[in-house]
């Protein structure tokens, strides 16, 4: 049976890790943190309006699984694209709603297959996405605790997951993948925690805004993603796709 994720981390990983954030000055840090958030936030959710836009038409026109591995080595050309052209107005929210919608149309397939697996399914996972995301992001904004310091460790675990995703292939077990989902499900979870955190040392400038939002855009994406396959195992669907 064809696999429509291969239980790997969907797209180019957490870009927000390597574009240069600029911080506030020692003893600054938080001064500028809700204006960054609102901004943040704002773009983030024009992000997944393009992304929802980019989805329907790639389930309008019927993309296929093949189609989407093409379009994530574009996403990624688009992000280089945007690492460079960060600093410049316009030309880098052009390159991050074109990003996002290209993200949009690589998953349509994906969302395809769920859709005609369980038409409720879909709703689930986004609910339980949204709800997860929201608390999250309330409890990263508002503990004591440091969360900044496990960008390392996620990355770590960013590398086991796609490991453990190619094992997958080869091993086939639902109760493998689910565990890969569980996993998947925890790091994209502390990915959430770690660039909100971000968000209190960092300047309140667009460049800082996009970096966090594409972090936090693929994070959730990928938080989706894996809910949405967990949920396909638990009601039957093995998570798997058509041959």
């Amino acid at each position: 049976m064809y696999n429509m994720r291969n239980n790997r981390p969907w797209g180019s990983g957490s870009y927000g890790a390597r574009y240069q954030f600029q911080e506030l000055p020692y003893g600054y840090e938080g001064t500028q943190a809700s204006g960054l958030i609102s901004r943040v936030m704002m773009l983030l959710a024009f992000a997944f309006v393009f992304a929802f836009v980019g989805a329907i038409v790639g389930i309008a026109i019927g993309l296929n699984p093949g189609a989407s591995l093409l379009l994530m080595i574009v996403g990624i050309l688009v992000l280089l694209g945007l690492q460079l052209m960060i600093q410049k107005p316009g030309i880098n929210l052009f390159l991050l709603y074109l990003f996002t919608f290209i993200e949009g149309l690589a998953i349509s397939p994906i969302l395809s297959y769920y859709a005609a697996f369980n038409g409720l399914i879909l709703g689930q996972a986004f609910l339980i996405t949204a709800i997860t995301t929201f608390g999250l992001a309330i409890y990263a904004w508002t503990t004591k605790r440091d969360f900044t310091r496990i960008r390392d460790y996620l990355f770590a675990g960013l590398i086991l997951l796609i490991v453990a995703g190619i094992v997958s292939i080869f091993f086939q077990s639902t109760l493998f993948v689910a565990v890969i989902c569980i996993v998947g499900i925890a790091i994209f979870s502390g990915y959430v925690l770690f660039y909100i955190q971000q968000a209190r040392r960092m300047a309140d400038t667009l460049p800082n805004a996009i970096g966090l939002t594409v972090g936090l855009f693929m994070a959730i994406l990928n938080l989706f993603l894996y809910i949405l396959q967990l949920l396909a195992i638990l009601q039957g669907g093995g998570g798997r796709g058509r041959r």
